[in-house]
């Protein structure tokens, strides 16, 4: 049962990744798989065989979720029901908040178990003296991270200014290769980071839908049979994918290391990216005339969202 669940939040995923405004990394986190997927992440070569069980389930999800959806999400549903397929992610998103919030928590109280080791060949008085004040001085003062939930919100709303480049003409080359190699490093690295869009980043860049495109053009050549087509897309999104390998490890290493330094500092960050998150997906869906049917359709999505994201949230 765990394993069917965990190919669905993979599926959540790898849809969140190609829809533009919404974060992988924001899925992770609503549905509190964000640290396990961290450490089977940066672990893969000190334990392989243990984080590639873990993982596995879930780059099975990814690979349905963007195979399956990227036509029906971008072609159908984003252009004839984007209010309600936004909120459905918006919904997502926020049911994932009390989660993060208390892990937030968790993460300052966290601290005292560490010092309490420290501080065990000494009186009881003593002891807890000397725990308290270092406490004190190892958790961030509320103002740091009011501030710093600040900026990582403003970051995300921010990033809405980029605007939409023209696209690319992406053809087999030693120059698109590392292009597409770079592309691939920082949609990734988007990702990993929560509330950071890597398809909001493709599309400011222009590669957004040459990218969706040569996705979409592999698999249909695949099930024609058009082996000329499939090798030449293939050789577009080859040097893409290695590049989104690279920048999920080096990634997922530094915000491993933030947490290990700094935890409930990058969880505020984290906090800021995702309750922001929901402003850009929902202007991403606005334009045309909206209607009773489109506002009470969103409703439901995001109630359906919600529920989802709090109830996986939960496992």
């Amino acid at each position: 049962m765990n394993f069917i669940l965990d190919i669905i939040r993979g599926a959540v995923i790898g849809i969140a990744n190609i829809i533009p405004g919404v974060s992988g990394g924001t899925m992770m986190v609503t549905m509190g798989i964000y640290d396990k997927l961290l450490g089977s992440i940066t672990g893969i070569f000190k334990q392989f065989k243990k984080s590639i069980k873990t993982l596995f389930p879930y780059i099975i999800g990814m690979a349905v979720g963007i195979g399956a959806f990227a036509f029906l999400l971008t072609k159908v549903l984003l252009v004839k029901a984007p209010l309600p397929t936004a909120f459905a992610f918006i919904g997502l998103i926020v049911g994932g908040v009390p989660v993060l919030v208390k892990k937030m928590i968790q993460a300052g109280r966290g601290m005292n178990g560490e010092n309490s080791e420290t501080t065990s060949n000494v009186g009881d008085g003593e002891s807890k003296a000397a725990q308290k004040a270092a406490t004190e001085r190892k958790q961030p003062k509320v103002v740091f991270c009011i501030l710093v939930f600040a900026l990582f919100f403003a970051m995300i709303i921010g990033m809405q200014f980029l605007g939409e480049g023209a696209d690319r003409a992406v053809t087999p080359s030693l120059l698109n290769t590392v292009i597409l190699l770079v592309m691939g490093v920082l949609a990734a690295a988007a990702m990993v980071i929560p509330g950071v869009s890597g398809s909001l980043l493709l599309l400011a860049f222009g590669y957004y839908n040459p990218v969706t495109g040569a996705v979409t053009d592999f698999i249909s050549a695949v099930f024609e049979f058009d082996i000329a087509l499939a090798w030449n897309k293939a050789l577009i999104l080859f040097p893409f994918g290695i590049g989104v390998l690279l920048g999920i490890f080096f990634v997922a290493k530094l915000i491993e290391w933030l947490l290990k330094k700094h935890e409930r500092l990058t969880y505020c960050g984290i906090l800021g990216l995702v309750c922001a998150s929901p402003i850009p997906v929902f202007l991403n869906a606005l334009g045309g005339t909206i209607g009773a049917v489109a506002v009470i359709a969103s409703v439901v999505t995001f109630a359906a969202g919600f529920v989802v994201a709090y109830v996986m949230g939960r496992e």
